[in-house]
């Protein structure tokens, strides 16, 4: 912040706002309960401190020049944000009620969302929500759409009418059914996927195309037989003893207590999810506090 708006406050950016409004210093003393003189004074204070002038004098008017135009409209700017601010303090209980409309992907949803949406709804009881599990680009467009509030997405993706809040990053694990001779080892290296009967994502997940560059340049060539849209689905396949795979430890824990086995992948995965929410238009209250509560929900129960 500069020297100068550091030395700025409510009551001069007030007064100075009056001023312009009323078009002179005795109609804005009069409409804030101040002496003529108080008024002017603030002016040339202001005037002073900027070290330019704000209003031209004419025929006892005061003419406010571009700049003080400009500096009226931030100042409004400023007062509607702390007024917001004051009212919503002021009515805690209306921040506890409203409507939210989320849509995920099924990786999320069908994961840990649930319960973090049941603790949610716990605390906040008078909000309604609604839900759909849908792909990253689907819940993008129904966002875009104002269809959603907000969205929970696999990056990478981008939309020009939407802005991105990264959630979290989780590591990849490799998930093997119990029992698995893989389960000895402490770490998975690429190498120990040669020959094993292995369920990969659909090529328009990024996580496949990582991996077979891995595969690759490890000459490795697992045996693939099954491959599958979802990260939920390929680790039900892997209970059924169909192969083993590898997702993000984020949505594999789910599955840990249905017999499996989770081991840490030697490799980074670049797993990514993200908040989506509108570029022009800022998440309600209510929205926001369930965003920091589905972070704060991560962070203590999964130590993201």
């Amino acid at each position: 912040m500069s020297n100068f708006a550091s030395g700025l406050n409510f009551r001069q950016l007030e007064i100075f706002s009056a001023v312009v409004e009323a078009g002179s210093t005795t109609k804005s003393a009069l409409r804030l309960g101040l002496s003529q003189p108080a008024v002017s004074r603030n002016v040339s204070q202001l005037e002073q401190d900027l070290g330019f002038t704000l209003f031209d004098r004419v025929g006892g008017r005061l003419i406010p020049t571009e700049a003080a135009l400009r500096l009226h409209a931030e100042a409004k700017k400023a007062f509607k944000g702390i007024e917001e601010v004051v009212s919503s303090a002021r009515n805690k209980d209306a921040v506890k009620k409203g409507s939210i409309r989320i849509a995920a992907v099924p990786s999320l949803s069908l994961s840990f969302l649930p319960k973090a949406m049941k603790k949610f709804i716990l605390n906040y009881p008078d909000v309604t929500m609604s839900f759909e599990t849908r792909t990253s680009q689907m819940s993008m467009e129904m966002v875009a759409d104002r269809r959603m509030d907000l969205a929970l997405i696999s990056m990478p993706l981008a939309h020009p009418g939407l802005k991105l809040e990264i959630l979290t990053r989780p590591k990849g694990v490799c998930v093997m059914p119990k029992g698995h001779p893989l389960a000895k080892k402490d770490v998975i290296d690429v190498q120990d996927l040669h020959g094993e009967n292995f369920i990969p994502m659909s090529r328009s997940h990024n996580s496949r195309h990582v991996l077979e560059e891995l595969f690759a340049n490890a000459g490795v060539f697992p045996n693939i037989k099954l491959e599958t849209s979802t990260i939920e689905m390929a680790c039900v396949l892997v209970q059924e003893g169909l192969g083993i795979t590898v997702v993000n430890e984020m949505t594999a824990a789910h599955h840990k207590p249905l017999g499996v086995e989770l081991r840490p992948f030697k490799h980074p995965m670049n797993y990514s999810y993200a908040f989506v929410f509108p570029i022009n238009k800022p998440p309600s209250e209510i929205t926001r506090i369930f965003v920091t509560h589905i972070k704060e929900y991560l962070a203590e129960t999964l130590g993201y």
